[in-house]
């Protein structure tokens, strides 16, 4: 698992290349970048884990999305993350992994919401959440707020989370749903089969909300390698926001399957 450095340059955080069995275990490349908006903390918060003990379990990626006013919610993005990565593959073996997820997010929601009825001078912290699970030939998602998780299969991108704000136009960055909004928690959850050659992109609105869906896909079908297209995408949303003075950060993790389980 890797942070998100607190820079205003794109830093890859995470790169990872699980050695695939033929047959056997899932293969996936993976890469990372995050980088905060100039002249501020980064809010966001990306992580990979896939560990040796634990690969039957799956590899996970999360990338979350701290909320505030004070913009003080890089503590939120960072532990919600770290207890998903870190938890994930303490919980009992027999649990399905939509369970577990669940089970993570209300946990990771009860926490967070605690802390902001404890310290209400924290004016609300919540953090927009997206994870994804790659188990053997399968993939698990579990999702809140206004991250969002696209699948890339063959030249088809296609975004498979629901951001969850409300409808009118000036109100489509405010979050009816979120880690910490609400006592109790409402997630998504889904999952679907898993194909050699699918990409994934997890990113944070600081990137999908100035890059379109054109942009997104060209990135994802001419770079091969994850991490220099997290680098390269994060690095446009940001010179985009630079036209107009945006104030996003962007973060954007890839996983490419190789071979399945």
């Amino acid at each position: 698992m890797a942070a998100a450095p607190m820079t205003s340059e794109p830093v890859p955080i995470s790169s990872s290349t699980p050695s695939p069995t033929p047959g056997a275990r899932l293969g996936a490349r993976i890469g990372g970048a995050s980088a905060g908006a100039p002249l501020k903390v980064n809010e966001d918060f990306y992580g990979v884990a896939a560990p040796q003990d634990g690969r039957e379990r799956g590899i996970v990626l999360a990338v979350a999305d701290g909320i505030s006013a004070g913009g003080d919610a890089r503590a939120a993005a960072e532990m919600t993350v770290r207890s998903m990565l870190a938890d994930f593959y303490a919980t009992p073996a027999a649990w399905s992994t939509a369970r577990t997820l669940d089970r993570l997010l209300e946990s990771a929601n009860d926490w967070l919401a605690s802390e902001n009825l404890r310290r209400p001078a924290l004016s609300g912290i919540v953090a927009a959440l997206s994870v994804l699970v790659l188990r053997a030939d399968r993939y698990h998602v579990a999702h809140v707020g206004d991250t969002r998780i696209y699948r890339l299969r063959g030249r088809l991108l296609e975004q498979i989370t629901h951001d969850h704000t409300w409808p009118r136009r000036d109100m489509r960055h405010v979050l009816r749903r979120a880690v910490g909004l609400d006592s109790y928690l409402v997630a998504d959850f889904s999952e679907g089969e898993l194909q050699p050659g699918d990409v994934f992109l997890l990113v944070s609105d600081g990137v999908w909300d100035v890059l379109d869906e054109g942009a997104l896909r060209e990135a994802l079908v001419e770079q091969d390698d994850p991490e220099r297209t997290a680098v390269a995408l994060v690095s446009q949303a940001l010179a985009r926001q630079a036209v107009y003075m945006g104030r996003n950060d962007a973060t954007a993790a890839i996983a490419r399957i190789e071979t399945l389980g």
